[in-house]
Order: structure tokens, then sequence, then C-alpha cells
């Protein structure tokens, strides 16, 4: 349902960490940092990570570099000018360091580029973003989209837990769902149908059955929403029933968001491999900005 304007929320970000390879992925997440930066008054950390795995020569060499590089980037770009704005260079592996980089700067929220996918590597270990993010104890933020606008549209997909609950606050807190326009999404399983067909009942049943599933899932989001203080964002909700991923998958084919709020239970290892994750479908099929929120950050 749409709200009527609360009071709006000043913005709890006061550190936005980066992490830039010089390329032009990274450059989308260093001028879309820069942007939300400017917005909510945060100081900006651009961060570079020097792969210590390799000579110590080499890694002071590529560290030095990276430090000119990134004070030339500071001091040239536009989009940085009027910042404050300093230069971090850490070593370590691409996804440790830049972890370890939002730890020590208490960052508030982490944003990272889409990284190149390596087929066989992704089976197993996935994309440098994709371990950030499930390794990050802090919102990480991947930027898809061209940064030159802000975000208008938001879709948030929830499954009514307190990981949803929590990344729609912290996406509150964090200033990024002002001024746009939001679509809380649900989807319900109806688990019986597949027996009801298979049994013969009688259609009309069949159909009973749907509508009262879908009457309960629609009460369950007006419940899940009630504690959440939405007042000064403008949002809609849409409750389908289905698969999760391919549902949310389909709603943003047809929206078209610029911005997806998701919040990540922080499976790992084998039962993330086992089980698979919605978050992580996502992640994989949306060319979108998306935000991420970990267990961790809801805790």
């Amino acid at each position: 349902m749409d709200q009527v304007p609360s009071e709006i929320m000043r913005p709890d970000m006061k550190v936005v960490l980066v992490a830039t390879d010089f390329s032009a992925r990274s450059d989308r997440a260093v001028r879309r940092a820069a942007a939300i930066a400017r917005d909510t008054g945060a100081r900006l950390v651009l961060t570079h990570v020097v792969d210590d795995d390799q000579p110590e020569r080499i890694v002071a060499a590529e560290c030095d570099l990276a430090e000119t590089a990134l004070v030339d980037a500071i001091r040239e770009h536009a989009y940085l000018a009027g910042l404050q704005c300093s230069p971090l260079v850490v070593c370590g592996t691409p996804f440790a360091g830049i972890v370890q980089a939002a730890e020590q700067q208490g960052a508030d929220l982490c944003v990272i580029g889409s990284h190149r996918r390596a087929f066989l590597k992704d089976i197993f270990v996935g994309t440098t973003a994709e371990r950030v993010i499930r390794n990050s104890p802090v919102p990480v933020l991947m930027a898809n989209i061209d940064p030159a606008l802000r975000y208008a549209h938001c879709l948030a997909p929830v499954d009514l837990s307190d990981c949803s609950l929590q990344a729609l606050k912290t996406g509150r807190r964090l200033g990024l769902l002002v001024n746009l326009r939001m679509v809380i999404l649900h989807v319900y399983d109806a688990a019986a149908i597949g027996m009801l067909s298979y049994a013969g009942v009688d259609k009309g049943n069949v159909e009973d059955y749907l509508a009262d599933a879908r009457v309960e899932a629609v009460r369950e989001l007006m419940h899940f929403l009630e504690p959440l203080d939405l007042g000064d964002v403008d949002y809609s909700t849409i409750v389908r029933e289905g698969i999760a991923q391919a549902a949310i998958v389909d709603v943003a084919a047809e929206l078209r968001p610029d911005l997806v709020v998701i919040g990540t239970h922080g499976r790992r290892g084998a039962v993330r491999l086992l089980l698979g994750s919605v978050t992580e479908e996502v992640l994989r099929r949306l060319n979108r900005d998306i935000l991420v929120v970990p267990a961790r950050d809801a805790a």
C-alpha cells in the first residue's frame, strides 16, 4: 500500500568504501559510491587491493603505483571534487583485502563493481564480487548500471524473515530508499497445489485453496511490514505465487528497477553449494544495482 510521507529520516552513512581495480567496471562503482557519499555527506575511501602472492619487491612496486593512481584519480576526476576522499592500498587476495579494508575503516557501505566470470572457477568459489558479499560484515552494493542518475525505482524481495526485515531497515537507514518508488515483493509457495492436482481434487476446490493461500500470503506480508517505519518511503506491494528466484527475475524484468535490495542468510561452503541461494541467483541473473545486507549486519 502507498504510504503518506512522514518526517524524513536522516541517512546514517558516515563511511563509504569503494573498491577499484582501475577497470571500466570498477569505474561505475566509484562513480556510484561518489554520488552516494555526496548525497549523504559520508567520507569516501577509494581502495585498491594488491595481490601479495608474488615477490616482495613486485608487491612494493605495485603498492606505490596504486597509491599514485588513487591520488591522481582523487585530484583529477570531477565527480570526486569536493568530497572527503582518501586513498587506501591493501595487500591480499582481492576479496579478502576488500573485506578487511571495510572492517578496518568502519565502513557503513561497501561498493563494488561486477566482475568477469571464469566459468569453472565460479562453480566452486564464485566471482570476487560474490565472495566479498558472502564474507562482508557490512552491506555491499554491487554497481551494474549507469551511475549518472539517482535511484528512482527500487525492488525489495522479502521472504518474511529477520534478514529481509533488516535489509529494508538498513536500506532506509543508509538513506538509499529516499526519493524513490519502492516495490516490496513477496513470493509464496502454494505447496499443496501439486498434491491436490495429482489426487484429482475438484477444480473449484483447487481454486478455493489458491485463493485462500493468496489471502494468507497478503496477510502475512502486512504483518511483516507492521514493525517497519516506512512512512517516509513511497512503496507498494506485490504478492505472487511461485518459485522465489524465478518470480524475482520476472518482476525485475517487468519493472526494470534501478536498485534491488535483498538480505542474505550468509550460507557458506558446502551448505551454500548444496542448498543454493535466492540472493546468489539474483546476483548472477539481474543486471541491476543490488544492495545485499548480510545476516551479520542484520544481527
